[in-house]
């Protein structure tokens, strides 16, 4: 389709695969020309399939263990309770497998329906795909060639996940984009708090403050309201707040749903607002969920986050219409596994790293 939005590749085509630990492992010995997954009569190759598998495998470590969240080679072979059983255990190895199956399946049923929207690949993105999938084998040969991954895998694999982003936009066309002003209606306050409890650094647990600050923070807050004075409407709170001689006060702006159905504050806060106009400052300083409050009405209706609360509903009409065309063409479509697919595992035996392909 001509008006087809061009997206930036990512992922997946910033990045290549590079192995750290191969000998001994199931990697060695993959026929990368066998079929992985057929989808109606679409087949996927071992090599595509392991190369995104490893791919992934790769992305996941490296993430987890920037942020501390696994040491190398004590990952994947940890196992935990499914969500959809309080019995079923499944390694972490094998529930990245199973979520890269079902989106092997789903790049499967999506290139099968890019016809039903006249869509092909834009040529400027093949001629990034091509090049991409050269420099990526070149780079590492040795360790793609060890689990039965070619170049023509990795160009494959550019493409499906290519063809994901790009099928949204045909996919989503149809989605209804009128949003009333009463569905999106936002409400905005602004409010100043202060925590009633503390972190202690000796013992790791979180503390009441004392009746002696307690009652300080609340003369601070107290000061606050007079500050802000007739003046609430055109008042800068986070200036005035500044001012305060207090390390304890924060300052904030918070929209919600006009009718208070998706108000994430105290409830004592809510009450409060509702007692507000436009402009208003509610005049005592309210105590509740651990902290003191003092709350000012910004709009009662805030016609800009309005508009983009439009557009967040806009957003996840679309996403929800894409995911349920998407998931009918799965459950439409026959799918089986071959043997070698499911030989694969994840575990901490065999692990993977990403590198830049320059």
């Amino acid at each position: 389709m001509n008006n087809v939005k061009r997206t930036v590749l990512c992922g997946l085509l910033a990045g290549c695969l590079a192995s750290t630990v191969l000998a001994g492992c199931q990697g060695k010995g993959v026929d990368g020309s066998a079929a992985a997954i057929t989808v109606n009569e679409d087949t996927i190759s071992m090599g595509t399939a392991n190369y995104i598998l490893r791919y992934q495998q790769a992305e996941t470590t490296y993430l987890m263990q920037a942020y501390g969240m696994a040491q190398a080679g004590s990952l994947w072979d940890y196992t935990f309770t499914a969500a959809t059983s309080s019995t079923d255990e499944v390694t972490y190895g094998g529930n990245m497998k199973d979520s890269v199956q079902e989106s092997l399946v789903q790049f499967a049923v999506l290139r099968q329906h890019a016809g039903d929207f006249d869509l092909t690949i834009p040529e400027e993105l093949q001629t990034a795909i091509a090049d991409t999938a050269s420099k990526t084998y070149s780079a590492n040969t040795e360790a793609l060639n060890a689990i039965g991954v070619s170049e023509e895998n990795i160009k494959e694999a550019l493409e499906l996940t290519t063809l994901q982003r790009l099928m949204f936009y045909p996919m989503v066309e149809d989605t209804d984009t009128e949003v009333s002003d009463e569905e999106a209606a936002r409400s905005t306050i602004t409010y100043a708090r202060t925590s009633l409890s503390s972190y202690n650094s000796e013992t790791g647990a979180s503390e009441d403050v004392s009746d002696e600050q307690k009652e300080t923070f609340k003369t601070e807050l107290a000061e606050l309201i007079e500050k802000v004075g007739s003046d609430a409407a055109g008042a800068d709170i986070t200036a005035l707040a500044s001012e305060i001689d207090s390390e304890g006060i924060s300052v904030s702006t918070y929209s919600y749903a006009a009718d208070g159905s998706d108000f994430s504050l105290a409830a004592e806060v809510q009450e409060a607002a509702k007692t507000l106009k436009d402009g208003e400052l509610y005049p005592e300083v309210i105590e509740c969920d651990g902290y003191y409050y003092v709350i000012r009405m910004d709009a009662l209706f805030d016609e800009a986050a309005t508009e983009t609360q439009k557009q967040t509903i806009i957003d996840e009409r679309k996403q929800t219409n894409y995911d349920e065309k998407l998931q009918a063409w799965v459950d439409e479509a026959k799918v089986t596994y071959s043997k070698d697919w499911e030989a694969l595992t994840v575990t901490d035996a065999e692990g993977y790293t990403v590198a830049s392909a320059s």
